[in-house]
This record gives C-alpha cells, structure tokens and sequence, in this order.
C-alpha cells in the first residue's frame, strides 16, 4: 500500500477530523430522515390519510436513486480537487433542495426535490468516510472505533430524524422543512471550520478504481450482502412512518393511526436500542474481524422480524410480553453496521489516493439497496400493509446472511488475522 498525502496531517488531528465529521453525520442524516418522515405525512394529508404504497415508495426511494447514481463520480472529483470543497457544498445543495421540498404540492414535485436532495447528499457521505478510512489508516483499534461512532452518528441521525420529522411536522407542517434544511446547513458550517484541509490526489484511473471495487476481491465479494442489508433498512423508513399512520386496520394492530409524537417515539426508541447495541458489539469487531461479526449480526433480523409479526396480531398485553423479543434482536442485529463500515475501510487500504471513490460504494450500497427497498417495500405494504413488510424483512435478512457467506470465506483464506481465525 502507498500512503496518499495528506493522510499524516490527518492521522496527526484525527480526533478533530473526526469528531466534526460525526457531527456533521449527524446533522446530516437528522436532515435525511426528517425530510423522508415529514414527506411521508405531507403525502398522507395530501392524499386525505389515504396515501398510495407506490407513491410513498417512489418518493422515498428518489433521494436514495440519486445519491448511488452520483456518489462514485463526486466521490472522484473529490479526490483528485480537494475533499472539504465537497465536505461543504452537499450540505449547501440539500438546503436548497428540502425549501424546494417545502414548496411542493404533488408526489412528482417532492420526489424532484428529493432527487437533488440525494445529489447533495452523493457529495458528502463517501468524502466523510474516506476521510475516516484516512485519518484511522494503519490503527485497527481506532479504526473500529471510529467506524462504531460513524455508524452511531448515522443512528443517532436517523433517531433525531425519526423524532424531530415527526414532531416539526405535526407543529409546524410544511414550515417544518424550513427548519430541517437549516440543520444541513449546520452541518455545512461544521465542515468548513473544523475540517483540515487535504491536498488533492494523485488519483489513479477510474479501471483501476472500477476493478478495485467489482474485480475479484473482498468488496465484490462483500456487496451484494450490504445491498441486501440497506435494502432492509430502506423497506423499513420509507414505509413504516406511513404505515403507523394509516388509518386502522381491524386485523393488524400496528396499523392504528397513531398520532405523528407517539411514531417518532417509537422509532426514537427503537434506534436508542441499536445504539446501544453498537456500543456492545463494537470491542468484538477489532477481536473477531468485521466479516465474522457481520454474519454472526445477521440472525437478529430474523428475530426482530418474528417478534414483530406477532406483535402486529395481538392486543396490547400480549404485545407487551413479546417486546424484550424485540429489543433483543435489535441489540443483535446492532453489529452489522460498524463491522461493514470497518470492513469497507479496510478495502480502501488497496487505493489510499482513491479513498473516497472506494468508499462511495457505501453510499451505492445504502442508496442502491435503500431505492430498492422502498420500492419493492412499498409493494409489500400495498398488498399485505405491516405483514408484508415483515415478509419482506425475513426474505431479505435471509439473502444478507447466505451471502455473507463467501464473505467469511474469502477472509479466512485471504487474511486469517482480520476475519479472526
């Protein structure tokens, strides 16, 4: 591996780097979410609580489409011209585009905005993970910490999201986009007075970079199950919100029109539990190998799924036994993330010049399988409502864990050290 330059200076003030790259995350993805929970309810009002699976899907799965298209050429021209320019200005397009979103009035004209939304986004997330994968080079502890706290900052995001989405919209309806685009800008000012910067790179040729990421190797072998697993996550956020908030259902018990503070207290709880399932499972990434640990992750998704399947058919005492089910496999299933993002980095390791075209796959990753997810997860709520996501849910955690599989194998034949054997 030859060193990029820069990576000294950053390595030398990583805990600034990183520090203001987790705030920024944060106040990232607290925007992101907020915006996809605030988009779900202004099109359950536009449509009189009556709103279409599909459209939901469309809208939602529209800023994840836009970012995995342009996450790997922006991640690029960040490399080559300087990677806080980047850090600065996806903020600064999502502003623009979530007051465009306030400005909506139909389906198609949310889901144009959200498509720059994504743009902006495609511009950030693998810059700010490359600039991790830089700072924590050559340190696996750190890097394993620096992956959990990344993955933190994205949970805490979604948990602020989930809660200030739901809370901004019921008080302030459209003007609540308003107040989620100055938290993008937050993160814009946050980027440029704590981000070093870094010279630009001596980037090598995007075949190099292209066979680096699907070529034989660990990150081939390794995205089709993060697909799977984004895929997942997305299913769940662009749907759910609209589901708990869909009028009652006589024979599901989750569909009950809940009011918008009780939905996001649900998901605020909900991600507080995997939170502090990061912080247990964190040290065992270092020990075990992050391939190991992702595998091992998997089998709580089945769990969660289960425990909500049965919960979604009873009456509240019994939905009260079958909560520690619940909580256990997302304490579970918490893991996965920062095993992936530590596995990622690792790749990276190949190309430190090209770090963040490398990284950009996380964001093809989420953006691809999360575009799927709300797509097809949207099907599944339009047939069979919280069931079908369920359904849906198993099916897809079922695809992470078998193709997890060559993943383990790859490692232990290639690196026995990093897959913990």
């Amino acid at each position: 591996m030859v060193e990029a330059p820069g990576d000294d200076s950053l390595r030398d003030t990583a805990p600034r780097a990183i520090g203001a790259l987790l705030v920024a995350s944060a106040l990232l993805r607290v925007g992101a979410v907020g915006v996809g929970v605030a988009v779900q309810f202004r099109l359950s009002d536009l449509a009189h609580s009556k709103p279409s699976g599909v459209d939901i899907g469309l809208v939602g799965a529209a800023q994840a489409a836009s970012e995995m298209v342009f996450a790997p050429i922006l991640a690029r021209y960040a490399d080559r011209f300087g990677r806080r320019m980047f850090l600065v200005a996806g903020p600064i397009i999502c502003v623009v585009a979530v007051l465009l979103v306030a400005l909506g009035v139909r389906p198609a004209e949310l889901g144009g905005a959200r498509l720059l939304e994504g743009l902006g986004a495609a511009a950030f997330v693998p810059v700010a993970l490359g600039t991790v994968a830089a700072a924590t080079s050559g340190d696996r502890r750190r890097r394993a910490g620096a992956s959990g706290a990344f993955e933190a900052s994205t949970l805490i995001g979604y948990a602020g999201g989930f809660g200030l989405g739901s809370v901004a919209y019921f008080g302030l309806h459209r003007g609540a986009f308003v107040l989620l685009a100055g938290l993008y800008a937050c993160a814009a000012i946050v980027c440029v007075v704590f981000i070093p910067r870094v010279p630009p790179m001596p980037v090598h040729s995007l075949r190099v970079v292209l066979r680096a990421a699907v070529g034989p190797g660990p990150m081939r072998t390794f995205l089709p199950a993060w697909i799977m697993s984004f895929a997942l996550i997305g299913a769940f956020v662009a749907n759910l919100p609209s589901l708990l908030r869909h009028q009652t259902v006589a024979s599901q018990s989750l569909m009950h029109h809940f009011d918008f503070r009780i939905i996001g207290l649900f998901l605020i709880g909900w991600i507080v539990v995997f939170l502090i399932g990061i912080l247990v499972w964190t040290p065992f990434v270092a020990r075990l190998g992050p391939a190991v640990v992702m595998r091992r992750a998997v089998p709580g998704a089945w769990l969660t799924m289960l425990a909500l399947l049965a919960i979604n058919h009873l009456q509240i005492v019994g939905m009260l036994l079958l909560v520690p089910f619940l909580i256990l496999g997302i304490l579970w299933l918490a893991g996965f993330g920062p095993a992936a993002v530590t596995y990622l980095a690792d790749c990276s390791e190949s190309l430190s010049a090209d770090r963040s075209a490398l990284m950009s796959f996380y964001t093809v990753a989420l953006a691809g399988g999360g575009a799927l997810g709300a797509v097809i997860g949207g099907f599944a709520a339009h047939l069979l409502g919280i069931d079908g996501l369920v359904i849906l849910g198993l099916l897809l955690s079922t695809t992470t864990f078998l193709t997890l599989g060559p993943v383990v194998r790859f490692e232990r034949t290639n690196n026995p050290v990093a897959a913990g054997t």
